[in-house]
């Protein structure tokens, strides 16, 4: 009997641990390669951040409060990417065309506009990881923060992103440190 619990604890065990693997993995290089894939084309121009855990509390510490509280607290990695793509018809690219396993979707939409995605990966009892993705006419933006994240951020970039497309997402974004 003991060992027909061992057996299924391991086999639950090795099936999340696929679950997990099989998620798929937000990163400048993905956008990078569907803006190509659905335009034909490179990106005409980029921006792309990558801050790590050790950066980004060097920043959190630097950009501290005279009251000591930190700015964008339960951050502990950060990628941002603009990318400037020729002017098509409608939205740069359609985001929601990208092939998404793995996460929880909070907002996925396309109009003749602009197309948007907010995702996320819950942890116990916050966000532990979120992506964002928005294109407009001339440019795609993508964000993906890591952290202990608060619960309320993915509605709240995802009104952003509804009301306001990738430009108000990038103006947002910028902001977070200030």
């Amino acid at each position: 009997m003991k060992s027909r619990n061992l057996l299924m604890l391991a086999t639950v065990i090795a099936a999340s641990a696929l679950l997990t693997s099989c998620a798929t993995n937000f990163s400048p290089e993905l956008m990078r390669t569907e803006i190509a894939r659905q335009s034909g084309e490179d990106p005409l121009s980029a921006f792309e951040l990558n801050l790590g855990r050790f950066t980004t509390l060097l920043i959190k510490s630097a950009l501290a409060g005279e009251d000591g509280e930190l700015p964008f607290a339960g951050l502990e990695s950060l990628q941002v990417a603009v990318y400037q793509v020729p002017n098509v018809e409608g939205p740069a690219i359609d985001v929601t065309q990208i092939a998404v396993t793995g996460w929880e979707q909070v907002i996925r939409a396309h109009n003749p506009e602009r197309s948007g995605m907010v995702l996320i990966k819950p942890q116990a009892d916050s966000v532990g990881d979120l992506v964002v993705v928005g294109a407009g006419p001339e440019k795609v933006i993508y964000a993906r923060l890591r952290g202990s994240l608060s619960n309320e951020l993915p509605a709240a970039l995802a009104e952003v992103l509804q009301d306001g497309g990738p430009d108000e997402v990038q103006r947002v974004l910028t902001q977070l440190g200030e």
